[in-house]
């Protein structure tokens, strides 16, 4: 074989490795990019708290690439100047809505917090095309036809009603105060500084669903287990006997997004 054809054969080869090389190097690069796929988080606050609460977890999570939002539904946090007797679990729903459709976002993990949970209900039964996935963090979870005051124990509805009445105008829950295991010094006085009380007509309206919860969406109820939330211990008892659930425990207080926002950023982007 003559030093011209050996020169050609040999750089033929060399260049087929290559193109096969980089090949692989991107196939390698998809899936690298697919697994670390940007994803799309509304996080819905729990009463007496607004989209302030989920500051630090927001920030992770943006950090690492995440479209995040974390809007605050009328009468609390920034929206305090709103409140009103007209306000009701309709109207929370509303908004949340309202503000998915006007970002324009679609494939959202919906996640919401405590009182939160009855929100993104309300949220999937009227826009499940938009939604990926729902994301429960020791949230309150009703049954069509049935409104916060009703599932929760009698005991705290009464003491709750009672605050309405004697120091909420008849419009708003005061809020409890913020000293919870988990908070420290700096941590509490920023809570404490920034709860307001929360609308009352959103505990009293019942949640009325046109479809099976979460509306075909993937449902998955993350267990606050590190200290117990009286309102939630028979919700959750009853949830747990139910099909349809996902259930992940973390060992975080109710709050996780305040006491422990890292533990709860680095499942969130698992979802």
């Amino acid at each position: 074989m003559d030093s011209n054809k050996l020169s050609r054969r040999n750089f033929n080869v060399a260049a087929l490795g290559l193109m096969l090389g980089g090949a692989a190097s991107t196939a390698k690069s998809s899936v690298i990019l697919g697994a670390n796929r940007p994803k799309t988080f509304v996080l819905v606050h729990g009463a007496w708290y607004g989209g302030w609460c989920w500051d630090k977890v927001a920030r992770s999570m943006r950090s690492q690439g995440h479209v995040v939002t974390a809007p605050t539904c009328p009468g609390v946090g920034e929206q305090a100047h709103l409140l009103s007797k007209d306000i009701s679990l309709s109207t929370f729903i509303t908004s949340i809505t309202n503000h998915i459709v006007y970002q324009s976002i679609s494939d959202v993990i919906l996640v919401g917090s405590g009182f939160g949970g009855v929100v993104i209900s309300g949220v999937a039964d009227r826009i499940p095309h938009l939604l990926n996935s729902l994301v429960y963090i020791d949230a309150m979870v009703l049954e069509s036809g049935s409104s916060v005051f009703e599932a929760q124990p009698a005991a705290v509805t009464k003491k709750r009603l009672e605050q309405v009445a004697s120091t909420g105008k008849g419009v708003a829950i005061p809020p409890p105060p913020a000293a919870q295991a988990g908070m420290d010094k700096d941590t509490l006085s920023w809570v404490t500084a920034r709860m307001t009380p929360h609308p009352v007509g959103t505990y009293q309206e019942k949640l009325m669903l046109n479809n099976p919860l979460g509306n075909g969406r993937p449902r998955i109820y993350v267990d606050c287990v590190a200290s117990p939330f009286e309102p939630l211990v028979e919700v959750k008892k009853n949830l747990r006997q139910q099909a349809g659930w996902k259930w992940v425990e973390l060992n975080t207080h109710h709050d996780p997004m305040i006491t422990e926002p890292q533990m709860l950023s680095d499942y969130l982007v698992t979802v």
